[in-house]
């Protein structure tokens, strides 16, 4: 009796529990179900749905071909978690339990449907408000329906659905909930720099996309300078890893059924080198063999024309992107005449106007960088009201209104475009970009921004794509969220969104790990981009004074990286999903630890090599320190082996993304830190045999140990 009475208070406390888990305002958690985005509205009930192998996925059969992706994803998941295939069925979708309890049906409807729309309103969901993209999601013991307006808004409410499923007892079970939810944001964008060195395999594109239309995403932009490969300007692309217009044709066509719109951004001012360097670009580089294309000759406009014939006819999406960042040399060459007469905004301003006018038959809605034209807000008037203004700023700050508010009172739409801080970076600044994001769009929001595009880029060259995705993630969420989107919440809820890891924050903690390395140097206050750290010549001057300022950073970026390797070794299996992203991460934590092996043994060698020269009538004493520098297993050998094993894996890593052009310039940085080291090597070992000879060693500073202890 006392057992039965203590079952009821506990069943009674976790009714208590999940009535308290009303719209918005769950305890303890924003999020308790840990879905990425966050739904606006949801509720929790006692009960669960459970997905067997006799469940079938009901599409109404009106809308068979455009809501069977949605469909096989969900068919998927259920697969990849369960290891049962359901069977999609192309019905009248009906809304009444089914009589024999193992033909449970998911309902995928169109609330055009008038019995699910009036059955989802007695269970306290209606449609208002949600619009094109949002969706209804309804389940309980005996239903589980994912309802919209459009093929589009079912799509995102089945990626929801996916988040929900969770494995039990050899079946699925989704909880009961009623779910209402729609985007903050129309336009949730990604831009991948394809112009920097990598650029990926049109499969790896189409599993980017994939990816990122789960979270909601229905924008992704290619970034290009230079790598499509243009009919009228023949020379300026790689032959062997350019975009082709039937690569592109196959992306947008597999981006198309997941309701991705591509994007193409094509520079027409600045970042124009690889066009420029050529000789038969001469009279149109604003300084020879520079960045940006002059506007003081019809023949820069006679080439964009033509670029554009070649390139927009392909993508049929609303908006084109037409560059015009960074334009430092403007006013600097060719220009500078009628910069000084006119005034080098209204020069700028004027060029991406007449490109406007270049591009109106293709009636085309186009973006343009936010960066120059932001320095003369008294001029935007001379751009077209229906120009979109894409302002960045990629540094974690308070606030980004300063930014946005010109083009909204110029009556210009925006765009925001924060960054995942993956450049230049040996492991992506998370914490930077988790910042730069969610005040960004938060701000974008308040200010009637359209949309947002997260950016990578690769100004180093060497970024590998899959480091980023937490940040990507946590864009999509702050897009699809309304106003300020939590960072821990994101972060709790990334284990299972992610990797469908249901034994707590295993790889939130590998996260932050890799995370430590950037923490540790924030610490000393050192900013420099740390890929510039790792490929420092330790045995120079500027190298060896760079090592000490690190110094005191060294011990918690290794113990960071090594601890992410340990779990990433230990719980590869955890990852249910997306695990693929691993690799990336133990490239990225082998990295740091080579990079703060370098710094740690760079002090050690000194100071051996220092002690052996300050004592240099101990001959024992001498060859002890010297075994030290370098012997069979000594420092030297392991900077030297930790770099060529490294060279190896990331050869592996690039060639899981990229296509091969462009490897070569990476791996050459590798064989280079590798034969400084060899060198060393060399060098201390000859050292040794001229002690051994005249019992003399050669001076410190002459092997590069600058180090005096």
């Amino acid at each position: 009796m006392q057992m039965r009475k203590f079952r009821v208070f506990v069943r009674f406390v976790f009714v208590l529990l999940l009535s308290a888990l009303a719209f918005g305002e769950p305890p303890n958690s924003e999020n308790p179900l840990s879905l990425i985005p966050a739904p606006k509205e949801i509720r929790l009930q006692t009960g669960s749905f459970r997905v067997k192998p006799t469940t079938r996925i009901l599409v109404e059969f009106g809308h068979q071909s455009e809501d069977r992706i949605a469909a096989e994803t969900l068919a998927e998941e259920i697969h990849d978690q369960a290891g049962f295939t359901i069977e999609i069925v192309g019905e009248k979708p009906d809304t009444r339990r089914e009589k024999r309890e193992d033909h449970s049906n998911i309902v995928l409807a169109r609330l055009q449907d008038r019995k699910v729309r009036d059955f989802l309103a007695k269970k306290g969901l209606t449609a208002d408000s949600i619009g094109d993209q949002g969706y209804l999601l309804f389940s309980d013991r005996s239903h589980l329906i994912v309802a919209a307006n459009t093929g589009q808004g079912l799509f995102y409410g089945v990626q929801t659905l996916r988040q929900l499923l969770r494995p039990e007892g050899g079946t699925l079970v989704c909880p009961a909930v009623s779910i209402r939810d729609w985007p903050s944001m129309e336009w949730r964008g990604v831009q991948d720099d394809i112009s920097r060195g990598p650029i990926p395999t049109e499969d790896y594109m189409k599993s980017q996309i994939r990816t990122l239309a789960a979270f909601k995403i229905n924008f992704f932009a290619l970034y290009m300078e230079h790598v499509f490969d243009f009919a009228s300007q023949p020379l300026i692309a790689p032959k062997e890893a350019a975009l082709t217009p039937k690569e592109i044709n196959s992306l947008i066509d597999y981006a198309k059924a997941l309701y991705v719109t591509i994007l193409p951004e094509q520079q027409t001012f600045g970042h124009l080198h690889h066009m420029l360097k050529y000789d038969v670009y001469d009279d149109v580089a604003e300084r020879p063999h520079g960045h940006v294309l002059t506007p003081t000759k019809d023949r820069s406009y006679d080439i964009i024309t033509a670029m554009y014939a070649d390139l927009v006819p392909l993508f049929p999406g609303p908006y084109l992107h037409i560059g015009g960042d960074e334009t430092f040399e403007l006013g600097q060459g060719q220009t500078s005449a009628l910069a000084a007469q006119e005034g080098l905004g209204r020069v700028y301003l004027d060029h991406i106007e007449r490109v406007s006018s270049i591009l109106a038959p293709y009636h085309k809605q186009l973006m343009f960088w936010g960066d120059i034209a932001i320095k003369y807000p008294q001029l935007l008037g001379i751009l077209p009201k229906d120009m979109i203004a894409v302002p960045w700023d990629y540094d974690p700050k308070p606030s980004y209104a300063s930014i946005v508010k010109p083009y909204r009172d110029a009556g210009l739409r925006v765009v925001v475009a924060p960054g995942a801080n993956n450049w230049n970076q040996l492991w992506p600044n998370l914490d930077d970009g988790y910042v730069n994001i969610r005040n960004f769009v938060r701000d974008g929001q308040s200010l009637g921004a359209m949309g947002m595009l997260d950016t990578t880029w690769n100004d180093d060259g060497e970024s590998l794509y899959a480091m980023a995705w937490p940040t990507l993630v946590f864009g999509a969420a702050a897009a699809w969220q309304s106003g300020e989107s939590n960072i821990e919440d994101f972060k709790n809820s990334y284990d299972w969104a992610f990797y469908r890891n249901s034994g707590g924050n295993t790889f939130r903690d590998i996260l932050s790990d890799l995370d430590q390395g950037h923490e540790a140097l924030a610490k000393i206050k050192v900013d420099t981009e740390t890929d510039d750290l790792f490929w420092i010549d330790p045995f120079t001057p500027a190298g060896a004074a760079t090592m000490q300022k690190l110094a005191p950073a060294a011990i918690e970026m290794r113990l960071g990286a090594e601890h992410a390797l340990e779990s990433l070794y230990r719980n590869h299996s955890q990852a249910r999903a997306h695990d693929s992203t691993l690799d990336d991460m133990i490239v990225a934590a082998w990295r740091w630890d080579a990079l703060g092996m370098k710094i740690e043994f760079t002090q050690e060698i000194n100071k051996f090599y220092w002690d052996a020269f300050q004592n240099q009538t101990d001959a024992s004493r001498v060859g002890n320190d010297l075994e030290e520098i370098t012997s069979i297993n000594a420092r030297l050998e392991d900077l030297r082996d930790s770099t060529t094993r490294l060279g190896g894996m990331y050869r592996q890593a690039w060639l899981r993304e990229y296509q091969p052009y462009w490897l070569g310039n990476v791996e050459v940085r590798y064989d280079m830190l590798a034969q400084e080291f060899q060198q060393k090597i060399v060098a201390v070992r000859q050292a040794r045999r001229q002690y051994e000879a005249t019992k003399s060693l050669t001076q410190p500073q002459d092997l590069g140990f600058y180090l005096q202890p």
